[in-house]
């Protein structure tokens, strides 16, 4: 394996995160978003969670950091319009990273959206995206039970 090539830019942006290293990975987003300067944060979330992301929300914003966020399920999309095989609301990845898009967004959170969907949601999404929470509802969503 290669060596990265790493720009000025990037070499910036790792050192910035070695700062905000800390004991729990929510203070560690806390303080990435603080020593960023991201004013707007965007929160895109499974419905399934929803309980979580409002909690998650919460404790941004009493941070002092804008929070807006949008569940999956949000735009109301038929999933008989992606496929006559689907019934039922579907979700909506690629609609939760344009309204965030249109919100103008600094940075994204995905928190627990499907491995699929959330690869979506990056894709589409035009600020720069991190996974907080990974969804594995088998494991409580604590993805470390299969390397236990």
């Amino acid at each position: 394996m290669e060596k990265g090539h790493y720009s000025k830019e990037d070499v910036e942006f790792m050192l910035k995160t070695n700062q905000t290293r800390s004991a729990s990975r929510l203070q560690e987003l806390i303080n990435f978003i603080k020593l960023s300067g991201y004013k707007k944060i965007g929160l895109a979330n499974c419905f399934s969670v929803d309980a979580a992301a409002l909690k998650l929300k919460t404790l941004l914003e009493s941070e002092g950091i804008e929070v807006l966020s949008v569940n999956c399920k949000e735009s109301k999309l038929e999933a008989s319009e992606l496929s006559s095989e689907m019934k039922g609301l579907s979700c909506d990845p690629k609609s939760q990273a344009e309204y965030l898009n249109n919100c103008q967004t600094d940075f994204n959170i995905d928190f627990g959206l499907c491995l699929g969907h959330g690869l979506l949601f990056q894709k589409y999404s035009s600020a720069p995206v991190t996974t907080m929470l990974v969804k594995d509802p088998k494991n409580k969503h604590n993805i470390m039970e299969n390397f236990a």
